[in-house]
């Protein structure tokens, strides 16, 4: 997901110092060419081989310059990414006020790549007027900060200060990298499967994962989005907005909310056709019921048709199990949704309920683009790409 890119990733003293290491395995197992540098501060709590170990970059530091093998701070700031983390308060006022006192602050003022600075340091000193007023000049000149975690901190202060998950990082590096296609745009993604209540314990459902929901969510995080996820899967420590819900009727209370000044609607949620015609208070009992029980049930809410009246643009997920008139009711729902695109899936024995794959065909009213067999992930950005050009 991040062929080629070139990031340099610099390490500040601090003893969160060592999340370092998993911020560069995760950055070069997605395919990123990384680079290290590492600040005197941080060569108090370890030493460049540990990182070399890691990358196939010598390691840039003090004393470590080599300007014959291209091991200056000239060199290390052409990258298109600088990802200070840690990142100490010393560093960030530094960087702030252009005080380039070693070879790791030149290299900062050196580049003109984007910077993510992800803090990590006690919580009076990030709260500190001249660390405040560094932030402020930072974020003037497009530098994004990735907000620092409350916890109890190495010094024993309960305070905001430690660094942030590297999920979070991860995050944070993908968006800022990917070209921001949906900067300035409101999408909302509904994932995963309504459940239905029959009686207190029981209810009508499906085997949706919510997997393409989120991957979805994630895809249009990266392209720049305000992305708002409602799903029946509940996640945690996600950089956008989430909404849980269970019935169909929540589901669709929660769309109307979020659609009024929505600019793109994505309904991947998998949606009960039929529910019971009753409710039944307490557990039902099979004592009771007999050998032979009838439910009753009745067509449930159709949430696109409900939402016709908002203005977002609309993507449809169109599921079936075999290929038989596939596309013609892809296209049927387009036209009879009022859509702008259907995702037409079609079961397989390699993208079954709960697989990491998918295999989709984009349909527009002009078009119809078949992207693959794919992981999750890969499918999404195509079809966020394709997004937005409708």
């Amino acid at each position: 997901m991040l062929k080629d890119k070139k990031i340099l990733l610099a390490v500040c003293g601090s003893v969160s110092f060592y999340k370092a290491y998993e911020i560069l395995s995760r950055l070069k197992k997605l395919g990123a060419d990384v680079r290290v540098m590492l600040s005197d501060g941080v060569l108090k709590f370890t030493n460049p081989l540990s990182f070399e170990a890691l990358t196939s970059h010598p390691i840039l530091c003090t004393g470590n310059e080599n300007w014959q093998n291209k091991v200056s701070h000239i060199e290390y700031a052409k990258a298109d990414l600088v990802l200070i983390a840690p990142a100490s308060a010393n560093t960030i006022n530094c960087l702030a006020n252009g005080v380039a006192t070693s070879v790791f602050m030149q290299t900062l003022l050196a580049t003109d790549a984007k910077i993510l600075i992800a803090p990590a340091a006690n919580n009076k000193m990030l709260e500190n007027f001249a660390t405040q007023r560094s932030f402020e000049i930072l974020r003037q000149n497009g530098v994004k900060i990735i907000e620092p975690l409350t916890k109890i901190l190495a010094c024993g202060d309960l305070g905001r200060g430690a660094l942030a998950d590297v999920d979070t990082i991860i995050y944070e590096v993908k968006r800022a990298l990917y070209e921001a296609k949906f900067q300035g745009k409101k999408v909302v993604i509904t994932g995963g499967a309504t459940s239905e209540r029959i009686d207190d314990v029981r209810a009508i459902s499906n085997f949706s994962s919510g997997k393409m929901a989120k991957a979805l969510a994630d895809a249009f995080y990266f392209l720049g989005a305000n992305v708002s996820l409602i799903s029946s899967v509940v996640y945690e420590n996600l950089p956008y907005k989430t909404s849980k819900f269970t019935s169909t009727k929540e589901l669709l209370s929660l769309c109307k909310n979020e659609c009024e000044n929505a600019d793109l609607l994505v309904m991947s949620a998998a949606v009960s056709d039929y529910v019971s015609d009753k409710i039944f208070s307490g557990k039902l009992k099979k004592s009771e019921l007999g050998d032979e029980w009838s439910l009753k049930l009745v067509k449930n809410l159709d949430i696109l048709s409900e939402l016709k009246g908002f203005k977002c643009q609309k993507i449809g997920f169109k599921l079936e199990t075999n290929t038989q008139n596939a596309e013609q009711n892809a296209k049927d729902m387009l036209k009879n949704k009022e859509l702008n695109a259907v995702c037409l899936n079609i079961l397989g024995s390699q993208n079954g309920f709960g697989s990491d794959k998918n295999e989709v065909k984009f349909i527009t009213q002009n078009d119809s683009i078949d992207l693959g067999l794919d992981d999750k992930s890969n499918i999404a950005l195509k079809i966020a790409n394709l997004a937005s050009n409708l």
